[in-house]
């Protein structure tokens, strides 16, 4: 995809890049990126939701082992764009609403823009996992 980089964008993968060393960490800053989202009801990022959403369960499944059929590229990328969101001041403050949020929205967009293949094998799994998990013993 040929999207432009957000602004600061390379600034927050080098943030990533050194979170990728603690899982503790990378646990922390799923929990914040979850409770933000959770937090913004039917605004803010309700367009992206789903993105978001996906984002988190990717990272949350490679820290707990339970996925790694992903570069570690792509964790850094994804790991970036959640830090992204749940830094309050980026380029455009999250406190004015109604536009707050399409910076983090920008930015999550262009990280699925360019992780497409791996986003998509990452739900094909996902959803044969949640399936295996709903058969009873």
């Amino acid at each position: 995809m040929s999207e432009q980089k957000p602004a600061r964008y390379d600034a927050f993968v080098r943030k990533a890049e050194k979170l990728m060393h603690s899982p503790a960490r990378l646990q922390r800053l799923a929990g914040q990126a979850a409770r933000k989202l959770a937090a913004q009801g039917s605004e803010g990022v309700k367009e992206a939701r789903d993105q978001f959403e996906t984002a988190l369960a990717l990272v949350k499944a490679w820290v707990n082992g339970e996925y790694r059929q992903v570069h570690t590229k792509t964790i850094v990328s994804l790991v970036a764009g959640l830090l992204y969101f749940v830094v309050p001041l980026d380029v455009i403050p999250d406190f004015l609403l109604g536009w707050g949020y399409i910076d983090d929205i920008a930015v999550i967009s262009y990280v699925f823009g360019q992780l497409q293949e791996e986003i998509n094998a990452f739900r094909r799994w996902q959803a044969q996992y949640s399936q295996a998990s709903d058969k009873p013993p």
